[in-house]
C-alpha cells in the first residue's frame, strides 16, 4: 500500500437548503485498498461519493485525488463511479451507453464496433454467462441486468485509479455478487482503489481492508475489517433496535391458518401434481428462492390479473422493485408521492380535504422518519428515504392487499426493522401481504414462505421452518418437473 493516500478528503461539507448532507468528512483511501462505507440512510453516504466522483463540489473543505484538488468539467481524471440508482439512458442500446461514456478515448466515427467489443469483453471478464447484448435497450432489460451494465460502464476507461461502487449488489442475484467480488479483488491486486458502499455489512466485512462508518454526516469510526463484526459496525452507526433472532422470529409470527383465504393463484403442475400460491386475511406470505425464478411474476400476475385465473382483492397496493423508474413520482415532492394513493379516502363528495391530506402525511413522515420532510423534494431524498416514502404510500391506502417487490433493497438495517414491524402490525390489521426479497433471511419474518425455482413452487414453509438452509435446499432439490 502507498504510503501517500490516492484519495484524501479533509473536513468536506456539503449542504443542501437547510439539510447539512455532510458535516465535515475526513478520510484517506490508498491505491490497492478497498474502503467500505456503511452508515443509515441520510448518513451522507451517497453524497459523499458524489463530491468524490467530481459531480458536486464542497462547500468548505478539501478534496484531493490522485494530486487534483479541482476537477475539470467531467468529474475527477481516472475516478468513476457505478450509481447505486443507475445512471444509463434507458432509451439507447447497451453499446451506446458504453460509448457515451468512454467517448473521449473511443474513436470519434465507426464507434459501434469497439464500443460492442468493450461492453462484451467487460461484461464478461466481470459476469460470466451473462446474456446480455450490445445492441439490447438498456429499458428492456431485467433490474438485474441493468446493474452489470451500470458496473462494467463504470470500468470501462483508459485511466482508472479509483473505482466507486455505490450498493452495487442490491440487485444481483448471489453468483453475480461472488462473480463481481472476485473483479473487485482482481483489480485491487492491480493497484486501484475501490470505494464500496453496501448496507450488507457481511459483504462489507468480507471484501474491504477497512471499514468507515458515517453518521449525521461525518466519518465517526473506521475500522480495520478483521477488528470489527457486524453488530459492531451497526452499533457504531447508532443502531437503537436489535435484530431478532431466528427462532423468537419463528415463534412469535406463527400462523394457525384459519382466517379466511383472500389471495389465490394457481402455478404449474410439480411431479404431476398442481400447486397453487395461497394467503389468508392477514397472513405474511414470502416468495424466495434464487432472484429470477418467477417471483416478479407472481407479483405481476397479482397486480395486473390480465389472465383472469387470480383471486385477490380489487384493493391492492404495490411497492415496485424498480423505485426510479416505477416507484416515485420525480416532480412531486414527499407528500405528494406519499398521499396519492389516499387521496379518494381522504375527500369528501369529491373534493379534497388539505388539513386530512397533511395529517396523513405528517403521521407517515414521523412514524418511519422520513428525512427531509413532507416538502422535501423525492429526488432529494437518499435511496432509503425514498423506499420508506414508496412503502408508507402502499400502507396509507385503502389496500386489502399489499404485494411487496424486493421493498426494502438499499435500505440500512435500523430501518429494514421498522419497516419489518410496521409489515407486523399492518398484517395484524387483517391486510394480506405478498412479499418478495432477494435477501433469503428476511423470509423469516413471514408466516409462511413458498420456494420458487424456474417459475413452479419448489417447496412451501411454515414458522420455523423457514431458514437459509431449508431455502436453498428446496431451491436446488431435484424434480423431474423442475429439471425439465
Amino acid at each position: 500500500m502507498d504510503s501517500r493516500p490516492l484519495v484524501q478528503v479533509r473536513q468536506a461539507v456539503k449542504t443542501y437548503g437547510s439539510t447539512r448532507a455532510l458535516s465535515g468528512v475526513t478520510l484517506d483511501v490508498h491505491s490497492g485498498e478497498v474502503v467500505g462505507i456503511v452508515g443509515h440512510n441520510g448518513a451522507g453516504k451517497s453524497t459523499l461519493m458524489r463530491v468524490l466522483s467530481g459531480l458536486e463540489g464542497p462547500d468548505s473543505g478539501t478534496i484531493e485525488i490522485d494530486g487534483v484538488t479541482t476537477p475539470p468539467g467531467s468529474g475527477y481524471p481516472g475516478v468513476r463511479m457505478a450509481y447505486q440508482e443507475g445512471s444509463l439512458a434507458l432509451e439507447l442500446t447497451v453499446k451506446e451507453n458504453i460509448f457515451l461514456s468512454s467517448a473521449g478515448w473511443m474513436p470519434r466515427w465507426r464507434w459501434h464496433g469497439p464500443a460492442a467489443e468493450q461492453a462484451i469483453a467487460r461484461l464478461s471478464e466481470i459476469f460470466p454467462n451473462h446474456s446480455i447484448r450490445p445492441a439490447d435497450y438498456v429499458d428492456d432489460l431485467p433490474l438485474a441486468d441493468r446493474q452489470m451494465v451500470e458496473i462494467a460502464r463504470a470500468t470501462i476507461t483508459d485511466d482508472l485509479r479509483v473505482l466507486i461502487l455505490d450498493e452495487p449488489t442490491e440487485s444481483l442475484s448471489g453468483g453475480a455478487v461472488e462473480h463481481l467480488y472476485n473483479y473487485v479483488r482482481k483489480v485491487q491486486d492491480a493497484g486501484l482503489a475501490i470505494i464500496l458502499v453496501s448496507h450488507r455489512l457481511k459483504e462489507i466485512l468480507s471484501v474491504c481492508d477497512r471499514v468507515a462508518v458515517m453518521k449525521d454526516g461525518a466519518v465517526v469510526k473506521i475500522y480495520p475489517a478483521g477488528d470489527v463484526s457486524e453488530q459492531g459496525l451497526f452499533d457504531a452507526m447508532g443502531g437503537e433496535v436489535a435484530v431478532e433472532e431466528k427462532n423468537d422470529v419463528a415463534e412469535k409470527y406463527a400462523f394457525d391458518g384459519s382466517r379466511p383465504v383472500t389471495v389465490r393463484i394457481p402455478m404449474a403442475m410439480v411431479d404431476g401434481r398442481p400447486t397453487e400460491i395461497v394467503a389468508c386475511e392477514g397472513e405474511v406470505i414470502g416468495l424466495a428462492g434464487i432472484a429470477g425464478q418467477g417471483q416478479e411474476k407472481v407479483l405481476d400476475r397479482l397486480w395486473h390479473r390480465k389472465r383472469g385465473d387470480v383471486e385477490v382483492s380489487d384493493k391492492c397496493a404495490y411497492v415496485p422493485g424498480d423505485r426510479q423508474r416505477s416507484g416515485i413520482l420525480p416532480i412531486w415532492n414527499v407528500a405528494e408521492n406519499l398521499s396519492i394513493t389516499a387521496l379518494s379516502r381522504l375527500a369528501k363528495r369529491g373534493i379534497r380535504q388539505i388539513d386530512k391530506e397533511k395529517l396523513l402525511v405528517a403521521e407517515w413522515v414521523d412514524l418511519l422518519n422520513i428525512r427531509g420532510g413532507a416538502e422535501a423534494e423525492i429526488t432529494g431524498l437518499s435511496g432509503g428515504n425514498q423506499q420508506k416514502v414508496i412503502v408508507a404510500r402502499a400502507f396509507a391506502s385503502e389496500a386489502d392487499t399489499i404485494l411487496l417487490d424486493d421493498p426494502f433493497r438499499g435500505v440500512d438495517v435500523h430501518t429494514k426493522v421498522e419497516l419489518y414491524q410496521l409489515i407486523r402490525t399492518e398484517a395484524e390489521k387483517g391486510r394480506t401481504i405478498i412479499w418478495y426479497s432477494s435477501e433469503n433471511s428476511e423470509m423469516q419474518h413471514c408466516d409462511r414462505a413458498y420456494v420458487l425455482r424456474a417459475g413452479r413452487v419448489a417447496g412451501e414453509l411454515h414458522g420455523a421452518e423457514i431458514t437459509d438452509e431449508r431455502m436453498i435446499a428446496m431451491s436446488f432439490a431435484e424434480s423431474e418437473e423442475l429439471t425439465r
